[in-house]
């Protein structure tokens, strides 16, 4: 995994990412703060993100006072990074699982009369959030991969829909 810096502060840093996995090369932007760290793909599928928030009341920030990545920071970024792996598996090998997952949550939103369209719920709306802890729960159950953020695999979610629908079967 290389890091690549374009900018960085004391507050923020930002730039990009290039790994290899499974012989496909990734290639991603990240934002990092000393309280969050978002990791946003651009290719092999645009737009799958993956994000962590600093807990509340840790002590140890995601950025040292130079801008640099602490260890924690680090840490973090390996883990949103298996977040995308285990994403892209999925939307390669079981987009159907993903489509039938979202449909599905859309499905107990609309018997409880919320007005829901397909692929544009805001993550940040009370009815995003609710449905992105959903989601979130499900996945884990299903595929056993707790990601960082629940918002960031709504996001994710909505963004290969409607990115990539050729490889759903609507």
């Amino acid at each position: 995994m290389q890091l690549f810096i374009d900018s960085i502060t004391p507050l923020k840093t930002k730039g990009k990412l290039q790994l290899t996995y499974l012989n496909e090369q990734f290639e991603g932007s990240f934002i990092a703060t000393p309280n969050l760290i978002k990791l946003k793909t651009i290719q092999p599928f645009k737009g799958m993100v993956a994000a962590v928030v600093l807990e509340t009341g840790s002590l140890s920030p995601f950025l040292q006072n130079n801008g640099g990545l602490s260890k924690v920071g680090q840490q973090q970024m390996y883990f949103l990074v298996f977040d995308i792996f285990h994403l892209y598996n999925l939307f390669r090998l079981k987009p159907q699982a993903l489509l039938a997952l979202y449909q599905e949550a859309l499905g107990i939103l609309n018997t409880k009369d919320q007005a829901v369209e397909f692929g544009k719920i805001d993550p940040n709306s009370d009815l995003g959030n609710t449905l992105a802890t959903w989601l979130h729960t499900q996945v884990k159950q299903k595929f056993k991969h707790s990601y960082c953020s629940p918002k960031g695999l709504l996001y994710s979610f909505q963004n290969l829909l409607s990115l990539f629908p050729e490889d759903f079967i609507l």
